[in-house]
């Protein structure tokens, strides 16, 4: 991958990424009524087997939704298996969750969280994005060969429902140019 971030660059993103995952996890929290805490972004690089590694456990369900616009990519969704009863409670969902409530859950889960960080990312950078709707991403799916992320910039954040052992991490993967787009905006605003 030609594409390097400076420590500048890094930084802003950095911050950019903080504000974006800020507004998402306080929209969930205003809906639940609870108080969520998240990680420092991590922004990094990586290869398709590094990509792999991070579906390797059978502690979350995933979903993905691709978006377009200026910036063409993916945001992936990880939903902690335990204590999503809990969240469905807090989001008034009927207990026990059957099989099709759960699916709804974490699909509402996704697109409030994934489209609060991806519109705030895109409105700071004056960017345009239009993001699908989330679909399940089954474990027989993650195969290598399902991915064209064989190398991609990874800017991920963990949110945890605090008091629960629910937490979910957002993944946005950005294409090569879109990433090309993403340094020359973020080079725009270091020079104001």
């Amino acid at each position: 991958m030609s594409m390097l971030l400076s420590e500048l660059q890094r930084d802003a993103l950095q911050e950019l990424m903080n504000i974006s995952m800020g507004q998402a996890a306080n929209a969930l929290a205003r809906l639940i009524d609870a108080k969520i805490t998240l990680s420092i972004p991590k922004i990094v690089v990586v290869d398709a087997s590094e990509f792999q590694q991070m579906f390797l456990t059978d502690q979350y369900w995933f979903t993905r939704q691709s978006f377009l616009g200026s910036v063409k990519g993916e945001a992936l969704t990880l939903l902690a298996r335990a204590g999503t009863e809990t969240i469905g409670g807090l989001m008034d969902y009927p207990l026990p969750l059957d099989d099709r409530s759960k699916e709804e859950l974490l699909l509402e889960l996704a697109n409030i969280l994934a489209g609060a960080c991806l519109n705030g990312f895109s409105t700071q950078l004056a960017l345009h994005t239009k993001l699908s709707m989330p679909t399940m991403f089954n474990a027989e799916l993650r195969q290598a060969d399902s991915f064209r992320w064989s190398s991609t910039l990874l800017l991920e954040v963990e949110f945890q429902l605090e008091g629960t052992a629910f937490d979910s991490r957002i993944v946005i993967c950005l294409e090569q140019l879109s990433i090309d787009v993403l340094i020359n905006k973020l080079n725009t605003l270091l020079e104001d």
